[in-house]
């Protein structure tokens, strides 16, 4: 069974985190990692088209060719994991501090719900922050662009979807909405197909279909269906073993010819938890199992997932 961490962007700001990241990952026999490397409409990487992150300190760091450089040479597989429509979020409402971040330079692509300038940085008790609209044609072309960017220039082994959804379905115009996140991920099939066959395009998406289409218009196993995506982790954040066991069996059933990795929570101290949690991926047809997440301080928990 495979194993794989999403690692958050906040553990891959210096270069000895992400030496330490390799080490961890490498040592226990985990190859697949998947860091954040567009977590807030920014970049954790060189780019032209999105300002670098502003929590990156070292002036020449470029996480993203760090991890493929070293971690190459300890066989991990890099999956470069992007936020879709996700592109903002502050706990004290600030906004971006480069000009040319897309909050500020295009504040007509945000997602704009009964008729308010936008959604609030701090984020609320149904949606998590600034959202691009994903019915604006001249954000998605944005959007595509960068993904194809990323692809072209750095020898990635896959690229991840996150949000690859409304925050909600009650910010959409209609249920019929739909249709602009599965565009977008059709049309990104397309090029980063072209610009990089050899990638993995995956997506971490909400674990049960009925949930995943109504709440937040992400129609997964349509995409599964369609050959637009080649791995999917449905996120089975739950305490109870037997839920994440049901959520991964629906999952499943429900793509049933496509890779699945199901995605588990490390909840802090509970290791036989996360044990049981691995056998029930297992058990449900999961060809992997996918950790949220790395977190360089809980060693017991990366050790039991590791040895599931």
């Amino acid at each position: 069974m495979k194993k794989a961490l999403w690692v958050v962007r906040d553990k891959i700001t210096t270069s000895p985190e992400i030496d330490d990241l390799i080490e961890a990952a490498a040592t226990r026999g985990i190859f697949d990692i998947v860091p954040q490397i567009r977590g807030r409409g920014d970049a954790y990487y060189a780019s032209a088209l999105e300002p670098r992150a502003e929590s990156l300190v070292e002036p020449a760091l470029d996480p993203l060719e760090r991890l493929i450089r070293y971690g190459g040479t300890a066989g991990l597989r890099i999956h470069a994991w992007v936020n879709v429509f996700f592109v903002w979020s502050h706990p004290e409402r600030a906004l971006p501090k480069d000009r040319a971040h897309l909050v500020n330079a295009h504040p007509d692509w945000l997602l704009r719900p009964d008729g308010v300038s936008t959604l609030d940085p701090a984020g609320g008790k149904d949606f998590e922050g600034i959202y691009t609209d994903p019915g604006n044609p001249a954000a998605r072309e944005h959007t595509l662009d960068v993904y194809e960017d990323i692809v072209t220039r750095y020898r990635v082994a896959g690229l991840h979807y996150d949000y690859v959804r409304y925050p909600q379905v009650t910010y959409a115009t209609s249920a019929e909405d739909h249709k602009n996140v599965t565009t977008l991920v059709r049309e990104s099939a397309a090029r980063i197909r072209r610009a990089r066959p050899s990638a993995v395009i995956s997506a971490a998406v909400f674990p049960d279909p009925p949930v995943a289409r109504d709440r937040v218009l992400q129609r997964w196993p349509e995409w599964a269906r369609d050959g637009l995506v080649d791995l999917l982790c449905p996120m089975a954040y739950r305490r109870d073993s037997a839920e994440v066991a049901r959520l991964l069996t629906a999952a499943r059933a429900a793509a049933p010819k496509t890779e699945l990795w199901g995605g588990l929570m490390a909840y802090d101290g509970e290791v036989e938890t996360l044990k049981t949690q691995v056998r029930a991926a297992r058990d449900a047809g999961c060809e992997g199992a996918i950790l949220f997440a790395y977190d360089p301080a809980k060693t017991e928990l990366l050790d039991a997932f590791a040895t599931a």
